[in-house]
């Protein structure tokens, strides 16, 4: 098992050799902060959007969202620091959260019981790696004899990025289902029924079509293809994410999809489920979402009485 991804991983050596780098990275984070914060006050595009959603969304005053949109992409320049830096020196360390893993762990098994795979909802909200690293760790031996959990991607632009992109997710013990294959739903069901584990990332916007949910206070467009595929087993759903606390310091985050009655759940509902989790995980961290993102630039169409 990687160690690495253990959630009982924050030995005392590994806080320290954090604690360390985290001091050595000081001068840089102070620049990377001065470079972020000038670019939240420029009208480039993401740092525009992202000072638009705070307002409209978190209804932030000017100067809590120029903080906010600042913090935002200093998030991202820390994700890279962290998987190029943190991660070959073995020093991410992610906490253990007790009340979280239990419910995952517990949904495993009774999924396993009943012979069938698990369905993952993640978001793009802190550490992507992370997040599967906590899985792999949780799920290894419950839902699944195979290590590495299974999670759909878009190709990259060029068959160059793409490779790439699967060398690298395959060292951070991920297998890639690409989006783009003939074969994705009967690749998908396949890994299902066999026990396996799929994680979706279904936070952003569908090109066209998707399933409107509210979101922040107003209605937005999530995808549901690959929900409506995992409804035809039947698999349980859970949602999972990875938190920051310090750079290269994570806690895990993760529900269980709730009971609704007697009747089998829909896409909806799990959205509206998911929807409502993932607001409940960004208000503890905002910063850690991508909300240099158009989420909320598509509405439902309302049909005119003839």
């Amino acid at each position: 098992m990687n160690k690495q991804g253990n959630p009982t991983n924050a030995t005392p050596m590994r806080v320290l050799g954090c604690a360390v780098l985290n001091a050595l990275l000081l001068p840089v984070y102070t620049a990377l902060l001065w470079i972020c914060f000038f670019l939240a006050l420029s009208p480039l595009f993401p740092a525009r959007v992202a000072r638009e959603n705070f307002k409209n969304r978190l209804q932030l005053g000017l100067i809590a969202r120029l903080a906010a949109t600042t913090a935002t992409l200093f998030h991202y320049t820390l994700v890279v620091i962290e998987d190029f830096l943190f991660w070959p020196l073995g020093l991410i360390t992610i906490r253990d959260n007790p009340s979280a893993r239990q419910e995952i762990v517990s949904t495993s098994i009774d999924a396993a019981k009943q012979k069938n795979g698990l369905v993952i909802l993640s978001a793009h909200f802190g550490n992507i790696e992370v997040t599967a690293q906590c899985l792999n760790s949780l799920l290894c031996g419950q839902v699944t004899t195979e290590q590495r959990v299974i999670a759909l991607a878009k190709p990259g632009r060029s068959e160059w990025m793409t490779k790439t992109l699967a060398w690298y997710r395959n060292k951070r013990g991920i297998e890639v289902l690409w989006t783009n294959r003939k074969d994705l739903v009967k690749a998908m069901l396949q890994s299902l029924k066999g026990g396996r584990a799929v994680a979706l990332l279904v936070d952003q916007k569908p090109a066209s079509s998707g399933n409107f949910v509210e979101f922040f206070g107003k209605k937005s467009a999530f995808p549901d293809g690959g929900i409506e595929v995992a409804l035809r087993t039947q698999s349980p759903f859970v949602f999972v994410t990875s938190r920051r606390l310090l750079p290269g310091v994570y806690t895990f985050e993760g529900r269980s999809l709730p009971p609704v009655g007697e009747r089998r759940p829909d896409a909806t509902i799990v959205l509206f489920e998911y929807a409502r989790w993932l607001e409940s995980v960004i208000n503890l961290s905002p910063w850690q979402w991508c909300w240099d993102y158009k989420k909320w630039s598509r509405q439902p169409q309302v049909e005119l009485p003839t």
